[in-house]
């Protein structure tokens, strides 16, 4: 009986190292398979998660509707409470901050020009205004703006063309709206994500203020486009003058 111990035995042996590596060779399987379906999972979640925020987003857009609508009555007529910049705009015409073109009006979707968006600046800041006469050639000191013009220039927050000219009628481009903002509210740039803009390269005249600006959520532009050359309209900068005092 002896000489049948070390065979049995033996056979046992490679039965449980086979059964092992069986085992093994199954764990590595589904750990593999597990990997895969977990990622899947975190981007479900994170997908719904997205989605949640955007919904809280807009319920909150909503109730800032209400809350403005019940403070104060309409202010213009051609923005009603639906109107997507009725809060910024209602707001600051309550603080003084912007006005009308006339008849009831705001004009929303007309571009603003560089001298409303100096005079509006200043407001919002609340910079006293300066007595010195202006050193434009195109702002005479009757310009209804001179002083907001000429205080928003000495604040650094805005300047003229090398001629001498400051162009107050001129539309304010998108850049140079980031470039304003961004200097009048002395915002730097942060660790928040920033996935660019199609139309804004490293060449692009205020592409450091874009960035800025987005990452402190003031700008978001329209289907991963910027318009940097575009004209600002006066709901958009008001817009944007509400974003910046609401992160001041």
């Amino acid at each position: 009986m002896k000489r049948w111990i070390i065979p049995i035995v033996s056979v046992s042996v490679l039965l449980l190292a086979a059964c092992e590596q069986e085992h093994a060779g199954a764990s590595e399987e589904q750990e593999i398979a597990t990997a895969p379906w977990t990622e899947q999972q975190l981007a479900d979640t994170n997908s719904r998660l997205n989605q949640i925020d955007e919904k809280i987003k807009q319920l909150d857009e909503q109730l800032a509707k209400m809350k403005t609508a019940a403070e104060s009555p309409q202010v213009f007529k051609d923005v009603p409470v639906g109107h997507w910049a009725y809060v910024p705009v209602a707001r600051l015409y309550r603080e003084n901050v912007v006005g009308g073109v006339g008849n009831g009006l705001f004009a929303p979707d007309q571009a603003i020009t560089r001298a409303q968006a100096a005079a509006m600046l200043v407001r919002a800041l609340q910079l006293p205004l300066s007595n010195k006469p202006s050193i434009f050639a195109d702002v005479p000191n009757s310009h209804p703006f001179a002083r907001e013009i000429m205080t928003a220039y000495e604040a650094g927050v805005v300047g003229g063309y090398p001629n001498g000219r400051f162009a107050p009628k001129e539309s304010m481009k998108r850049k140079h709206m980031a470039m304003i903002i961004q200097r009048a509210f002395r915002l730097q740039a942060t660790s928040a994500p920033y996935a660019g803009y199609k139309d804004v390269t490293d060449n692009t005249q205020g592409a450091l203020e874009i960035r800025i600006i987005s990452q402190h959520g003031i700008a978001e532009g329209s289907n991963g486009y910027f318009y940097p050359e575009g004209a600002t309209t006066r709901a958009h900068f008001a817009t944007f003058m509400y974003r910046a005092l609401q992160n001041k």
